[in-house]
């Protein structure tokens, strides 16, 4: 009876991890991403290239593990998406640090760990409409 119980206490975890179902599989992290984020603006002398750095003072201390991973590029699959929701917010911040831009880029490109391609998606801010 014991080793019943005890089998059913831990099996599950394990059955819903082979099974590939969220339900009952309580691993810390479902996959591994690295993230890599470009940032540029369109200005009256062309295109030009902003660095991460430049965020630094404008983030906060937990913002800055995000979106200034060390080595340029970030891991993680939550990260990831809580960039991904936020690429308006940091195209804004891009307008606010270059008045004198047109249109702000945020580029934020996503791959498996072990995947040397990324899948970029892009977010262009209207500076003129967002100051």
């Amino acid at each position: 009876m014991l080793a019943f119980l005890l089998g059913v206490a831990t099996l599950p975890p394990f059955v819903a991890r082979a099974l590939h179902s969220p339900v009952g599989d309580f691993a810390m992290f479902t996959r591994i991403d690295r993230y890599r984020l470009e940032l540029s603006v369109l200005g009256p002398s062309g295109r030009e290239a902003i660095t991460r750095a430049e965020l630094a003072p404008h983030l906060s201390r937990d913002a800055q593990l995000v979106v200034l991973p060390v080595g340029g590029d970030g891991f993680g699959s939550d990260q990831g998406d809580l960039l991904a929701s936020g690429l308006g917010d940091l195209g804004r911040l891009l307008c606010e640090l270059r008045p004198q831009a047109h249109l702000a880029s945020v580029r934020l490109g996503r791959a498996a760990f072990a995947r040397p391609e990324f899948t970029w998606r892009e977010s262009l801010t209207d500076c003129s409409g967002a100051r």
